[in-house]
């Protein structure tokens, strides 16, 4: 019961988290129009750690 609890609240968390990272991502595209590159490397990265981060605690830890 507190596990599943607990991992609908990590897909909640996620589902924010990535609305919340796209918006991140076009202000800061739209900003800094000449370090785009930095810009993709940064923020994808940051947002492959976070999913791989997320999917081990739901996938590993809480089952």
């Amino acid at each position: 019961m507190i596990k599943d609890t607990i991992i609908l609240i990590l897909i909640v968390l996620y589902i924010i988290s990535f609305f919340t990272w796209i918006i991140f991502f076009y202000n800061s595209l739209k900003k800094n129009q000449n370090f785009k590159k930095k810009i993709y490397l940064f923020n994808i990265s940051s947002f492959i750690i976070f999913t791989y981060l997320i999917s081990f605690l739901i996938l590993e830890v809480l089952n």
